[in-house]
């Protein structure tokens, strides 16, 4: 073999080095390329799922803040209801109260003054009993003390036996309540046990009974 067949089996020999190392190479990036883009497609969906779950978890905290204002809206709405029912039935109380005044020039007072005391006494039930008018009650009082303390001694006679009657004593007492329209207050028990039967108490007894009356007849 002469020199320059050696030289071409040589530069054959390079030539396939060089196609081998080419075709290695176009083989390396190739499979660098895959596994960068399924790298990149790998990141880039862990990115895709962060935002994705980012944004629920606001999308959950603007539910749960719209929640919370509805909520705290409902119930603001609830108690300016409830504010203006009570005034309202505020305000009817205080109406009712302005009349009482008037009840108290009525001809049939007198009758449902005595009835007042009558009332006390047989609830206390107690024979000495002192009997304390309203201001400016004086002289009503004193009128109709005398039937209510016959009509008491009638029922005690009736209800504790005559013995027991034998022992009433009801007196007015020296002194008025300082404020008051209409009615009075008993004692007995020597002072132990009060019982408040005014106009204003009534009053007050009667809304307080009725409440639920009044309530659905002015907002039901």
């Amino acid at each position: 073999m002469n020199d320059a067949e050696v030289n071409a089996q040589i530069q054959q020999m390079v030539q396939f080095i060089h196609q081998e190392a080419k075709e290695k190479a176009a083989e390396i990036k190739l499979k660098a390329d895959e596994e960068f883009n399924i790298e990149k497609l790998r990141m880039v969906e862990a990115e895709k799922q962060k935002i994705r779950q980012e944004y629920e978890r606001k999308e959950k905290q603007v539910e749960v803040q719209k929640r919370i204002k509805q909520s705290n809206d409902v119930r603001i709405s609830r108690l300016r209801t409830l504010k203006a029912r009570d005034d309202a039935m505020q305000g009817l109380l205080a109406e009712a109260a302005a009349k009482l005044p008037a009840l108290t020039k009525d001809k049939t007072y007198p009758k449902l003054l005595e009835s007042l005391i009558l009332e006390a006494l047989k609830t206390l039930n107690d024979p000495k009993v002192v009997v304390t008018p309203v201001a400016g009650g004086e002289k009503a009082t004193t009128a109709a003390l005398a039937g209510a303390t016959a009509a008491f001694k009638s029922w005690a006679t009736e209800t504790n036996g005559a013995e027991w009657a034998a022992g009433i004593s009801v007196t007015m007492s020296s002194t008025s309540a300082k404020a008051g329209t209409g009615g009075v207050t008993c004692a007995g028990f020597n002072g132990s046990i009060t019982l408040q039967n005014t106009l204003e108490s009534r009053l007050n007894l009667a809304y307080e009974c009725y409440l639920p009356n009044l309530r659905a007849a002015l907002f039901d």
